[in-house]
């Protein structure tokens, strides 16, 4: 029985023939040759492409460094926009707070719906092409969410500031400052309403309010505006002028002394516009001091109640005793 060794020395193989007591090399056949070398061909394309792989994924490319740099900065970008829209959007909702809360409360007027803030908001995706929850498409729509808030807003404040101008034009033509110091704003000698007039002896209507002072006591407009007419009558009023403060208001002085003022002069309010003094049917110095209000005559006592502490103010209306027509008011 022949007994084959057969071992490898470099890349050769060999075995030992009894017969000539000697090694020699082993002759592959041709399959056995094409299949070695198949098999060597596809485990090195294999190792190849492993190496490739682990090559592409441990191992970028200098263009795909560039590409991770640039990736990582927008990442950077995206949060800091993020970030102030998180911030504006805030800060809006202060402002709309705000606005409903004080701004709207202070002029009287109602405050907007919520459907009216989110006028515009949603309806048609028009960044659908970027894809729906990409960064960009949601940071996009946020934006435009925001900016439509904000113009939303931006129309509110004109608003408010238009009914502000019409507010701030009503209170200026309010007659509330007294058209003589405090101290003879207590002496009244005639209250608003039916009494016995002090001439003439009857029940008549009195539509103003008499303060009782010393001759050439300072006599004030209650408001801004302009002198309407001066009259200067031996009877009746004596001594008196209109002025005209707009919205409604007019207030009449009667029984002046001195007139300091000329007819379509403007006028300041708090300005000096005469002294007291006892022309026309007058049995004393006094001021005769009638308000219009959308052509009516009304109580003027109410009317100072914003320039008087609560104190001052209820000694006034107790001296002025009592009230026959309600305030007036065009707010």
């Amino acid at each position: 029985m022949f007994h084959h060794y057969i071992f490898f020395m470099l890349k050769t193989k060999y075995y030992y023939n009894p017969a000539t007591c000697s090694y020699e090399p082993v002759r592959p056949s041709v399959s056995t040759f094409i299949l070695r070398t198949f098999s060597f061909l596809f485990f090195s394309v294999l190792l190849a492409a492993g190496m490739v792989r682990y090559y592409q994924d441990h191992v970028p490319s200098p263009k795909e460094a560039a590409l991770w740099q640039a990736n990582e900065r927008l990442k950077a970008y995206y949060d800091v926009v993020q970030k102030k829209i998180e911030s504006s959007t805030a800060l809006l909702a202060t402002l709309q707070q705000r606005d409903d809360d004080l701004y709207r409360v202070l002029l009287n007027t109602a405050p907007l719906s919520a459907t009216e803030r989110n006028a515009g908001i949603g309806g048609v995706n028009k960044y659908a092409h970027l894809g729906k929850d990409t960064l960009i498409a949601q940071t996009l729509s946020k934006v435009d969410q925001l900016a439509s808030q904000l113009a939303i807003q931006n129309k509110s404040y004109d608003q408010i500031i238009s009914l502000a101008k019409q507010k701030t034009a009503k209170f200026a033509s309010t007659p509330t400052f007294p058209p003589v110091s405090k101290k003879h704003l207590k002496r009244i000698s005639a209250h608003f309403g039916r009494r016995l007039h002090p001439i003439y002896k009857i029940f008549k209507m009195h539509e103003g309010v008499d303060f009782s002072a010393p001759m050439h006591t300072p006599i004030y407009a209650a408001a801004g505006g302009y002198i309407k007419w001066i009259k200067k009558d031996k009877k009746g009023y004596g001594h008196h002028l209109l002025i005209e403060h707009g919205n409604g208001f007019k207030t009449h002085y009667a029984h002046m002394d001195t007139i300091m003022v000329k007819e379509r002069q403007r006028i300041t309010r708090g300005q000096q516009i005469g002294t007291v003094g006892n022309s026309g049917d007058s049995t004393a110095p006094h001021l005769h001091y009638e308000v219009y209000c959308n052509g009516k005559r009304v109580n003027p006592i109410q009317y100072f109640v914003g320039e008087l502490t609560a104190a001052e103010y209820e000694e006034v209306r107790k001296q002025s005793a009592y009230q026959t027509q309600a305030l007036c008011s065009n707010f």
